[in-house]
């Protein structure tokens, strides 16, 4: 039998923002739900006196806002931070808490450049595409000068952001920008996944007879093309079985649609729209944020 978890506190009327994630939370349910899930952003930005006025004011936890306070007064750190909402929600398991305070003690080593990869993973991981995007826009920028406290990555992390940066930009239709990324990514540091990645996003961005001739002028991607498609094949038949496939050969083999034009124009309206629905899940996430 499932236990229930008891609520704490109240949702609060206005979320509390947290600025570096491009996040907001409504409840303290919701805060250790982030801590359980992605332990691995959590930095010394978490210490915020205006987080711990939100759990205050917004959802009724004056007792824990005294904790937390006392513990900023006393220089706490994040892993001591964190520890003190957990205990006190007593939302998570032994075990969801050990691996939280596994991960903690990892962050420590962690150099500032790992962390701000670690924040743009986690946005491309909810599916927040032009957010995650210009976050290893930014990252990259910050490469030649080494700013601030960054250090120069290994080319291992160097090709995960240049990597992930093309995962972004394909899930943004943007074919040719990440063939680019993941071409760089694939010569910096040789991963199998980014040379396959390379000659998907390539496909896309072309017709059939300029990919053919692309992979014969480039043998040595002529064993991934082999691979590629398959995987093309395969996701054109999942599209296939879909309901906007069903929709568009509805429009193209009506006959009670007789004008060329008005054909077209169906079609259009019909993409138009996919195209508003993609977009608008995009969207939305960052105007909620603002």
């Amino acid at each position: 039998m499932n236990i229930p978890i008891l609520a704490v506190g109240r949702v609060a009327a206005l979320p509390f923002h947290l600025e570096r994630l491009i996040l907001r939370i409504w409840s303290v349910e919701e805060l250790c739900h982030l801590f359980k899930t992605n332990p691995f952003i959590l930095d010394e930005t978490i210490l915020d006196r205006r987080l711990v006025a939100w759990l205050e004011s917004e959802c009724d936890l004056p007792e824990l806002a005294g904790k937390l306070s006392l513990l900023l007064k006393k220089n706490g750190g994040v892993e001591a931070f964190v520890n003190t909402i957990i205990e006190y929600t007593g939302f998570l398991t032994a075990e969801e808490i050990e691996r939280v305070n596994n991960v903690l003690h990892g962050n420590a080593d962690l150099t500032d450049y790992e962390m701000e990869i670690n924040r743009a993973d986690f946005l491309l991981s909810c599916g927040k595409y032009q957010l995650a995007w210009r976050e290893y826009e930014r990252i990259l920028s910050l490469l030649p000068q080494g700013a601030g406290e960054f250090l120069l990555p290994s080319r291992s992390l160097l090709s995960r952001v240049l990597h992930n940066k093309g995962i972004a930009l394909a899930r943004l239709f943007m074919f040719k920008q990440a063939a680019a990324s993941f071409l760089l990514a694939y010569e910096r540091g040789g991963a199998v996944e980014s040379g396959r990645a390379y000659l998907i996003a390539t496909r896309l961005g072309m017709s059939d007879v300029e990919y053919i001739s692309f992979i014969a002028e480039r043998p040595i991607f002529r064993d991934f093309s082999l691979e590629v498609e398959h995987i093309y094949i395969q996701a054109a038949n999942d599209y296939n079985g879909t309901e906007e496939k069903r929709n568009l050969d509805d429009l193209i083999f009506d006959p009670g649609i007789s004008d060329g034009s008005d054909r077209r124009r169906a079609i259009d309206q019909l993409v138009a729209a996919a195209r508003h629905t993609y977009n608008t899940s995009q969207s939305t996430y960052t105007e909620s944020s603002k």
